[in-house]
């Protein structure tokens, strides 16, 4: 597989109406391929998945997604055992023969049980449930173990379980005088459940929670108003009370023809600088089609930094960044994959992409690409709201809705956090703890950071010195190193001038 910056031309446009996918990375060496997740017939639609990793085993990954078949969905789950490479895959059984099942989510505890909800119903007439499964086999069988309670009509579910007590935790929004988010815990592994709560902002609509705990045992739980303020409460004490807090109140929510997404965070529990540090990141449209803007807290929510424009490329109309996720790794870097539109005379090509930064969320390096390639959704697809990523052994999992084979199926990729791209050639080359703050150039390959972390160039040659390698750069004989392409052509500005 080889990671590169996205690059089109008329010609691979054209191959785009035959092929449905379009894979524009330079040379390379021989790298394992993006995997298909889903091993079910062409034909039917699979989107919006969640992923969870056992801490006994970081090899060993379970991810669920939502499939459609004719006018039903129901969730399908898979494991793997050998980080990502092959996938084992089954449909849950919801009871009651119900017609649509929505929004998996997964979450593991300390002993490797793997927990799942999701929503469930039949529209006509109206008969709403929220599930909560468990499996005790690594995720190749589901148990439905509770149809949890809510009020009115359950939207937006999320699970987590606390790394270090093992309590487990559910969200979701409950449609009754406007939206609020609850909140339920259970200590005894789902057998039970703690009455219901109302956790978010009363002066606000909420949806769409995603949690996480501190390292000191903090909760804390983001969601926004389906417009245009992002918020996160947080509990101190376990669950018991909590405390909401603004997090943007001025989100341009972007409007374009799929879902940008939705708000996520994570938080810092590295032993590095940044430890308790919060993030969230969001799409917003302030200034573009769609970006991914990131906030960070040092005071647990109480005050935030002004937003970072996480993707590096050219502000413009010719794209669109969506469907974000940040993670922390074990180092203290901040990770946020996404996923990119770019427009095209004859359809959206779909890309995800991975950008990270090393000091702290107050800026990125460049951008790579995950994905194969792009491909193009023809029809009214549907992303989903959220690609869940986890991270362990030493990589991160991500996992998207891809239409390579003509329809949207699950596919995933390991990504090594040291090294993007496999060449020998460090992210962090110089050690000194930023990424791509000195790049290799004028020959040099060691004691110097990747010039092209996303594709193999072991010898890491840059012809025009702009700190970008000739293995990925889209104007290789003039310098231009932020590589802007503001009409996706393959062919940097600088060049098309």
């Amino acid at each position: 597989m080889t990671h590169a910056p996205l690059r089109r031309s008329a010609a691979l446009v054209g191959l785009l109406v035959l092929a449905g996918f379009v894979s524009a990375a330079p040379p390379g060496p021989a790298f394992p391929a993006n995997v298909r997740v889903n091993d079910d017939a062409p034909g039917n639609p699979q989107f919006e998945v969640g992923q969870a990793v056992d801490p006994k085993n970081p090899r060993h990954i379970v991810a669920a997604w939502m499939n459609r078949v004719g006018h039903f969905q129901n969730i399908e789950a898979a494991y793997t055992k050998d980080g990502g490479l092959h996938w084992r895959g089954h449909p849950l059984k919801t009871p009651f023969n119900l017609s649509e099942s929505d929004d998996p989510v997964l979450a593991v505890d300390s002993k490797g049980n793997f927990y799942l909800v999701h929503i469930a119903f039949n529209r006509f007439p109206n008969d709403p449930h929220f599930f909560l499964y468990k499996s005790t086999d690594g995720g190749a069988n589901f148990s439905l173990i509770q149809n949890l309670p809510f009020i009115d009509l359950a939207d937006k579910d999320w699970v987590m379980v606390d790394p270090v007590t093992d309590a487990l935790y559910v969200f979701w929004t409950d449609f009754v005088i406007g939206e609020s988010i609850f909140f339920i815990r259970s200590q005894d592994g789902g057998a039970t459940f703690s009455d219901p709560i109302a956790i978010s902002d009363p002066n606000f609509d909420a949806i769409a929670a995603v949690s996480s705990v501190g390292p000191g045992g903090e909760i804390y739980v983001s969601y926004f108003d389906f417009f245009q303020t992002i918020l996160l409460t947080r509990s101190l004490d376990g669950g018991l009370t909590w405390e909401p807090r603004i997090v943007e109140g001025a989100m341009d929510f972007p409007t374009i023809r799929f879902t940008p997404g939705l708000p996520a965070h994570a938080v810092d529990r590295s032993d590095g600088p940044h430890r308790g540090r919060l993030y969230v990141v969001w799409p917003d449209a302030r200034f573009d089609v769609s970006d991914i803007l990131l906030r960070y807290s040092d005071d647990r929510g109480d005050t935030w930094s002004d937003p970072v424009r996480v993707n590096d490329d050219a502000p413009s109309a010719t794209s669109a960044q969506v469907l974000p996720f940040v993670v922390v790794d074990d180092a203290g870097r901040v990770q946020v994959t996404y996923q990119s539109l770019l427009r095209s005379v004859f359809s959206p090509l779909v890309a995800t992409f991975l950008s990270t930064s090393t000091d702290g969320g107050a800026s990125f390096g460049p951008s790579i690409r995950i994905s194969d390639g792009a491909s193009a959704f023809f029809r009214t697809d549907f992303l989903g709201d959220y690609n869940q990523v986890v991270l362990g052994g030493g990589q991160l999992h991500a996992v998207w809705t891809d239409a390579r084979l003509g329809d949207s199926d699950i596919f995933a990729q390991g990504v090594p956090l040291e090294d993007y791209d496999g060449d020998g050639i460090l992210n962090d080359g110089d050690g000194d703890g930023q990424y791509a703050d000195h790049r290799c150039t004028g020959g040099l390959a060691i004691h110097c950071d990747d010039n092209c972390p996303g594709v193999p160039n072991a010898l890491q040659q840059d012809t025009d010195g702009d700190l970008v390698g000739d293995a990925c750069d889209n104007c290789p004989m003039v310098p231009n190193t932020n590589q802007y392409d503001s009409d996706q052509d393959g062919i940097g500005d600088a060049c098309d001038a």
